[in-house]
């Protein structure tokens, strides 16, 4: 009898023998995220827990960034005097969970809550991108602290996390890398971002939660570091990355969840139906035959409705296309 999809998505994030191509818009039922306002800003912008100020963009359909000219740390050996930690503790945990739970499949889905500021990215919102990476460069060890104190806090959102979503997931949303390659250098990589990443991973499993990562771009030679790290998947993996060559090399210690070109052709010039089914298929021919692989696409547009149709087609292609692969 083949698995279920619950089963067969925990067997890839444990690097089992298992049925069927995962698709995480049916087999994950995602949580926090957006939701959590004070890292992220109200809906509409705004003011987040930090003091940083989000502001919505056209560009990414409305998607909070923080605001241009409106970074709250100037000198980062000063984040002691100047960093003011959010109070997590006045989010309505249980009103989120239960709002979680009431969308939660439990027999074909795995519950995954949504850190989308990583320790690395939280940095980047309280001094802006230019200054925070002047920072890493200059003042490491200041830098190193920050981090630290905000994977601590992190904990302590995570506790809360456990104790009303009881998730069987956590992924850590850390974006290091554009297309082309990280922001720092890789030896800047593993002195700073790592250890932030292994101290949260590290608590997760001490809570019986399985932590992955989520890092967009070209960011394939921190691989081997991120499964010392101790994460079990790297989602969303994209194809400017070998990832067939790291498949077959690591796919035993790490899932690889994503694959599909977001940024490709169809992104920029229209697809009929069957072409954008065809280039599922494509994706999890390429990645599948390593066995550890999980599908998760979309095309990155402007044109949201056309970009939600485009994602159900893949996602419903992949689901028919990928079930019982591998059997």
């Amino acid at each position: 009898m083949a698995m279920n999809r619950r089963e067969n998505m925990l067997a890839l994030i444990n690097h089992e023998k298992h049925d069927h191509v995962p698709v995480t818009t049916f087999d994950v039922c995602g949580c926090g995220g957006s939701r959590e306002t004070f890292e992220n800003g109200p809906g509409n912008g705004g003011y987040d827990g930090f003091g940083c100020l989000w502001e919505n963009t056209s560009s990414a359909n409305g998607a909070g960034v923080p605001a241009p000219n409106s970074a709250v740390l100037k000198d980062v050996t000063e984040w002691k005097k100047v960093v003011k930690f959010p109070k997590f503790e006045e989010y309505d945990w249980e009103g989120a969970a239960k709002e979680a739970h009431g969308r939660f499949n439990k027999e074909n889905q795995i519950l995954e809550y949504g850190f989308w500021n990583g320790p690395f990215l939280r940095l980047m919102h309280l001094m802006g991108f230019e200054e925070g990476l002047i920072a890493m460069y200059e003042e490491p060890e200041a830098c190193a602290e920050l981090l630290d104190a905000i994977v601590d806090y992190r904990i302590k959102t995570l506790e809360y996390v456990v104790k009303y979503f009881k998730p069987d997931v956590v992924c850590v949303y850390d974006d290091v890398a554009t297309e082309r390659g990280l922001f720092m250098s890789l030896e800047s990589y593993r002195t700073l971002i790592a250890p932030a990443h292994k101290k949260f991973n590290d608590a997760a499993k001490s809570m019986g939660v399985i932590p992955h990562l989520h890092v967009c771009g070209k960011c394939e030679d921190t691989v081997p570091t991120i499964i010392e790290e101790g994460a079990h998947a790297w989602e969303i993996c994209q194809p400017e990355n070998d990832l067939v060559g790291l498949g077959k090399k690591y796919g035993d210690k790490l899932a690889f969840i994503g694959g599909y070109d977001m940024i490709g052709e169809y992104s920029y010039k229209p697809a009929t139906e069957e072409q954008l089914r065809q280039s599922a298929r494509d994706t999890i021919d390429m990645y599948a035959p390593q066995g550890n692989f999980g599908f998760s696409g979309m095309l990155m547009m402007t044109d949201r409705e056309k970009m939600m149709n485009y994602a159900r087609i893949l996602a419903d292609e992949a689901f028919k296309y990928g079930t019982n692969y591998y059997l």
